[in-house]
């Protein structure tokens, strides 16, 4: 980018999972010129909307979104591929006097572009993943673990995607995983707001009633019909909602058990959601606990117009 083009300023609506992003992200663009490139690693895939909490074509259809239904499930989608497109998408929005609005939970997606975080560019080896499904996660995330210790800082041991992939990376370029990301100087500002909980039990009201809502809404119908297109993918398998239902129509598990297991995983993917954004301190946070939902919009709002020429904006939450 030129350097007229330096003081810029990209957005970035980011937290954990159940905490209406998507709502406000969309409220915010009806007021403010954003447009919105989703930071989710399951949005990109088509079909898979009611579990994933993808927005619906009615909320979509008013205001731009990218990097949604871009690929069918069973297709790669890097984090290297994500970085290029949302690259290409900030340049194109600038260019339309917009502004990039980013909105999700994928913390390795998000720092990726808005923290300048250099990802390896080594395609798929699928003879060698194929190898490695004989052994279990634990056994892999030791390999990992001997191989290269700093890259288990960022890998939860029971994420068997992303060790699979770090052990790609280190045997394809014989180079340590963790020594292969950089960090580099971004060409423009980027002001982050997050929203979350401080009262986990709070949290976890939300994310059971969500749960609830999946099963109201047709995640089970949802399941049968990806299987039934696309088979029994790893990508079902290790998205929760889908992995759980999955167990359900097995006859693993009861529907009660299926609504609790989804609640936890998704409680423990918050967990791990809170652990990338802990490390960056240039979030400015919003806590949905103690406002209601208007409140925690205004603030999210201000917060967004203060950072940017929303300041010289007509736009107002009244």
């Amino acid at each position: 980018m030129v350097d007229s083009e330096r003081k810029k300023t990209v957005y970035a609506l980011v937290g954990p999972s159940c905490t209406y992003k998507s709502k406000i992200a969309i409220e915010l663009a009806e007021k403010l010129p954003f447009e919105i490139i989703s930071a989710d690693s399951r949005l990109v895939y088509k079909g898979m909307n009611i579990g994933t909490s993808k927005p619906t074509y009615d909320e979509m259809k008013d205001v731009p979104h990218y990097l949604i239904d871009l690929v069918e499930p069973g297709s790669d989608f890097t984090v290297g591929l994500y970085k290029r497109e949302s690259e290409k998408l900030i340049k194109d929005i600038f260019a339309k006097g917009q502004m990039p609005l980013f909105v999700g939970g994928t913390g390795l997606y998000l720092n990726s572009v808005l923290l300048g975080l250099s990802i390896p560019e080594v395609k798929p080896d699928m003879s060698f993943r194929r190898q490695l499904k004989q052994y279990t996660q634990e056994e892999l995330y030791k390999n990992l673990k001997d191989l290269d210790p700093k890259a288990t800082e960022i890998i939860h041991p029971n994420d068997n995607f992303r060790t699979i992939r770090a052990l790609e990376v280190i045997y394809k370029t014989n180079k340590l995983f963790s020594k292969l990301k950089t960090m580099r100087e971004l060409p423009y500002d980027v002001l982050w707001v997050g929203l979350t909980f401080k009262n986990r039990e709070l949290h976890t009201k939300l994310i059971e009633k969500r749960a609830f809502a999946f099963c109201a809404n047709g995640l089970i119908d949802e399941v049968k019909e990806l299987q039934n297109k696309y088979g029994m993918l790893d990508l079902f398998k290790r998205t929760i909602g889908y992995a759980e239902v999955i167990d359900f129509l097995n006859n693993n598990i009861k529907l009660e058990d299926m609504i609790e297991k989804i609640t936890l995983h998704t409680r423990q993917l918050v967990k791990r959601q809170m652990t990338w954004f802990r490390a960056n301190k240039k979030i400015h946070w919003v806590y949905l606990d103690e406002l209601g939902y208007e409140e925690a919009f205004k603030r999210v709002f201000n917060l967004m117009q203060e950072g940017s020429l929303a300041k010289t904006s007509i736009a107002s939450v009244s």
